[in-house]
């Protein structure tokens, strides 16, 4: 059978409330994303790459 190979790329906006910007900076630092693939009972998947080993979690954009 053959196999194909699809990427998504995704943005979430996260709102918080912070007493000022040190403080929502500190809560982002410490905040990253847990995301899953779950496959449907017919399919089997591989996970050829993904981004996980990056520093993701100090890569937010905090807007005022």
């Amino acid at each position: 059978m053959p196999e194909f190979t699809g990427s998504m790329s995704i943005t979430f906006k996260v709102t918080i409330k912070a007493k000022n910007r040190k403080e929502a900076e500190s809560f982002f630092d410490g905040t990253y994303l847990n995301a899953s693939i779950e496959p449907n009972e017919n399919s089997e998947v591989k996970i050829l790459s993904d981004n996980t080993d990056l520093d993701i979690e100090y890569n937010w954009e905090i807007e005022d």
